[in-house]
């Protein structure tokens, strides 16, 4: 092996170890030099199997043009955010995001590899899930039309452009806080429209892995990368219906310029494939940000925003229509009624008034959810008496921990080595945490990864202030 190599493991190895991601570092003839406690779990080999065996020995399902590293390794290649699936030793899928670059010295003569990469194989099955279940069944919902119910003005004009936007069969931009209720005017859109026998899709972009987005957008063919299959993309299952991306903001601006070019020409590729496929589809989407805010931040591309924004619905916060908030408080008791089995038929009148006067940062979802949660918490009668809000059950937590009689540790000089150890280690961060501005600088100073510093902190019970959390 490379003696500078070999000095770079030594050296990093600890950081390795402390990162919490698999790492594995191949020697300039391809064998392994340095293989983690991460890798082993992700591919079933211990440390002692990989370690000074060459890689395709390893996995003789790859070769030298498929294996990453060897491709960094051979021709110097470099891979950032690299969506990979193959299967393990065992058989077992394995599917993973992965930064692979060539190690080299500072003459520039490459003298290895380094892989570092993240396990998605709990992420992909939903990924899969969401591709092949696109078409979901709207929730039925008492009363409102599509799901919105409101007495307010405001909403009420709302809806009558949304149902105007719909039957144009435009792309719509829908915009408004978290909760507000912004996928049921995208139904809304689609049920009143032209297209409303036709499939309707849902992708929240927020919810998928950037390596993702564009084969769940376009779908992919066999063999574009290790363990790829022909399969239909979002774009190519909502064809002559509608596709709803929620959450624009969060779609990588790379992605956004294929998405524009699919809208401006009708026809777009799967990933590894040159063959145009000619879709019909019309595209709505929403976002928790306005369209300016989302161009002085640079987070969609302004030739999409201006396609996408040909209609616009600007959805308003809950407590700028307080009149919804009976009609809401109302249904959703009608809704989740079961969980008492039906036996609480009202909200008292301190309790509605309490919702009317609450903020609701979450809006609608967030409406939702304290009611439910007070329903399941009401031990009696047929009247909802009280109301917990988000902040009161972390307050009623505290509290029951403050009551929480503390363990009395053995005094300083007494105990076992492994109390004394703990009673300085603590005393030492204690001391280091009252010099530091942040987590991120006592970290450096105690030469500690940031999330191992939590870590201790959370074990030695040191609480913070808000504002040192930096």
């Amino acid at each position: 092996m490379d003696a500078d190599l070999s000095q770079g493991i030594a050296l990093f190895g600890d950081f390795f170890d402390a990162i919490g991601l698999s790492v594995a570092i191949i020697d300039q003839d391809g064998r392994y030099a340095y293989y983690n406690q991460e890798c082993s779990q992700l591919d079933e080999y211990t440390a002692e199997q990989a370690l000074g065996a060459y890689l395709l020995e390893l996995y003789p399902e790859l070769d030298e043009s498929s294996s990453t590293l060897l491709q960094a390794l051979r021709q110097g290649r470099s891979y950032r955010n690299h969506y990979q699936r193959y299967r393990n030793p065992r058989g077992k899928a394995v599917h993973q995001v992965h930064t692979t670059l060539p190690l080299k010295r500072a003459d520039g003569r490459i003298v290895g590899a380094v892989e570092l990469s993240r396990d998605l194989t709990v992420v992909s099955p939903l990924h899969q899930a969401l591709v092949d279940l696109q078409q979901g069944v709207a929730e039925e919902a008492d009363g409102g039309l599509m799901g919105i119910i409101t007495d307010d003005a405001v909403m009420k004009q709302l809806i009558h452009q949304a149902r105007r936007l719909a039957r144009a069969d435009v792309q719509v931009l829908i915009h408004g806080e978290t909760g507000t209720g912004k996928e049921l005017f995208a139904r809304l859109l689609h049920q009143e429209g032209p297209r409303a026998e036709r499939p309707f899709v849902v992708l929240n972009c927020a919810a998928l892995p950037e390596p993702l987005f564009e084969s769940t957008l376009f779908g992919t063919v066999r063999g574009a990368f290790t363990g790829a299959e022909d399969r239909r993309g979002v774009l190519e299952s909502a064809h002559g219906g509608t596709l709803f991306l929620d959450e624009i903001n969060s779609l990588p601006l790379s992605i956004q310029g294929k998405l524009l070019r699919a809208l401006q020409e009708g026809t777009f590729s799967r990933v590894g494939s040159g063959a145009e496929v000619r879709v019909d589809v019309r595209v709505v989407v929403a976002s928790n940000e306005s369209p300016q805010r989302m161009l002085d931040e640079r987070k969609i591309r302004p030739d999409l925003l201006y396609r996408l924004n040909v209609g616009c619905l600007a959805v308003p916060p809950l407590r700028e229509r307080l009149r919804d908030i009976p009609l809401l408080a109302q249904a959703f008791l009608r809704k989740h009624g079961k969980v008492t089995g039906h036996r609480v038929q009202r909200i008292s009148h301190a309790v509605m008034e309490r919702m009317l006067r609450y903020h609701w940062p979450g809006n609608v979802r967030m409406l939702e959810n304290v009611l439910l949660r007070s329903l399941i918490l009401c031990e009696g009668g047929d009247e909802l008496d009280f109301l917990l809000l988000e902040e009161e059950g972390e307050t009623a937590q505290r509290r029951a921990e403050e009551r929480r009689p503390p363990a009395v540790p053995p005094p300083d000089g007494e105990g076992t080595l492994e109390q004394r150890m703990a009673r300085y280690e603590r005393r030492l961060l204690v001391d280091c945490l009252e010099g530091c501005a942040n987590l991120t600088e006592a970290a450096r100073r105690l030469g500690l990864p940031r999330a191992t510093l939590q870590y201790k902190l959370k074990k030695h019970g040191i609480q913070l202030a808000r504002t040192v959390l930096g």
